[in-house]
């Protein structure tokens, strides 16, 4: 099993046992009609359950800005970048959560463990058609047992993940890199649960995420074909999560 799909079916779990934040209607808060729209547009996605679960339990979000580029220069690549695919080229996102997941699963005595930093970002969030327009996730991760306090990579090196999602066509990541450079959190929220003969014992607490990203991607579905070039980005104080999971079959 990929850690990608133990990452879904724990979220899985997880949206159907934990209750989510309340919307106080503060700054960088999302309406829960928009919370709904996010998890409907992501429902039938792989990382759909999880995205949106970070999002509620966050219940602040920020945005995603390029680093040092111009509108000029922002102008130019989105012309480029339409002549190969369909949308348009986010320079900024103005929603955005950070996650960090360590993890130890244990299947029928088969121990693994893990650790995740991403990002999740999107435009565009339509509450009347339950759609968003574009959203990624982009992130690192690493097979010892512990979450570090600070990690980078590449795509190239297969240990950074990215994916760019349009209403119409996905696109997943063949070069590019990330990098968390700190984070903090704090708060520990129980979010077990046990169904079914399966326990996920979880917890959770709050904070933020500075670091930085940029990829390439080829489209790998929806219509017409093409590549996405995610222009650099850095963030800084980015409202975020950090999940420490246990699973035993």
């Amino acid at each position: 099993m990929s850690k990608w799909t133990k990452f879904g079916a724990v979220a899985v779990v997880l949206a159907m046992g934990v209750a989510c934040g309340d919307d106080d209607g503060g700054p960088g808060d999302l309406s829960n009609a928009e919370k709904t729209a996010l998890a409907e547009a992501l429902e039938s996605t792989e990382f759909g359950t999880l995205a949106s679960f970070v999002v509620q339990a966050v219940g602040q979000v920020g945005t995603l800005n390029a680093a040092a580029a111009t509108s000029a220069v922002n102008a130019a690549l989105a012309q480029a970048i339409s002549l190969s695919a369909t949308g348009s080229v986010a320079a900024s996102y103005e929603g955005a959560v950070g996650i960090a997941l360590q993890f130890t699963y244990d299947f029928q005595g088969a121990v693994s463990t893990g650790w995740f930093y991403g990002v999740f970002g999107w435009n565009d969030i339509n509450t009347s058609t339950s759609t968003v327009g574009e959203w990624l996730l982009v992130g690192g991760f690493g097979e010892e047992g512990t979450l570090p306090s600070s990690a980078s990579g590449t795509i190239e090196d297969g240990d950074v993940f990215a994916y760019y999602a349009l209403n119409n066509a996905q696109y997943f990541g063949t070069s590019g890199d990330a990098a968390v450079s700190s984070s903090s959190f704090s708060g520990s929220t129980d979010c077990s649960v046990s169904q079914q003969g399966f326990t996920y014992d979880c917890s959770y607490g709050t904070g933020t995420m500075n670091g930085s990203f940029d990829f390439e991607a080829e489209q790998v579905s929806g219509t017409g074909t093409g590549t996405y070039t995610q222009t650099p980005i850095t963030f800084s104080g980015l409202p975020a999560i950090r999940m420490i999971i246990s699973y035993s079959e």
